[in-house]
């Protein structure tokens, strides 16, 4: 015979190991989706696998909403964005030791020394151009250019409809052409 005390543990074990697969479910079929939105925020594999599963904790931490939650990708999408740029405010330099491996990497495809140099000042350029932009168009900029999202994902990261997600693409496109292009002319007398 089954004590109260029994039934009652019976059934927290119950429902703990259906949390638990509807976690595993939710790792399996979005760890790629969050993994994609940290990396493109953070510029870094172990922070950004460090951020996924902080992402994939507050999920578990917000199971009794699950019910609630109509959309998990999105919700883990715009979960994901959020963790990475609360870890990319606190460390936002590049990692020393991927600049490193940029730099052998370009070595082995026989770059010159100058070449290298002449890339990093082009990289370290546009990183400036790009990070002096508005938040409203640098966020869309960079889902869409570093981790290659169409405009319905960076709709659902963001928030926001897909329709203003295309409008910011273009227009800080725009921007970061104009500003180059002035840069250059002014770097070439033009």
């Amino acid at each position: 015979m089954i004590g109260p005390g029994q039934a009652v543990w019976s059934e927290r074990a119950a429902i703990m190991a259906s949390a638990r697969d509807e976690l595993e479910s939710a790792v399996r079929e979005h760890s790629r989706t969050v993994y994609r939105v940290t990396f493109a925020v953070l510029r870094n594999r172990q922070d950004a696998e460090d951020a996924t599963q902080e992402t994939f904790l507050r999920f578990w931490q917000h199971r009794k909403r699950w019910a609630e939650i109509r959309d998990r990708r999105a919700w883990l999408a715009r979960t994901a964005w959020r963790v990475g740029l609360d870890r990319w405010k606190r460390d936002p330099e590049m990692a020393l030791e991927e600049a490193a491996e940029s730099v052998r990497q370009l070595r082995a495809q026989g770059a010159s020394p100058e070449e290298i140099a002449a890339r990093d000042e082009m990289a370290a350029l546009l990183a400036r151009l790009i990070s002096a932009l508005p938040q409203e168009l640098r966020a869309p900029l960079t889902l869409s250019t570093v981790e290659d999202l169409t405009s319905a994902e960076i709709a659902e990261v963001l928030g926001i409809p897909e329709g203003s997600v295309r409008n910011r693409l273009l227009r800080a496109r725009e921007l970061l052409r104009e500003k180059l292009t002035a840069l250059l002319e002014r770097k070439h007398g033009g």
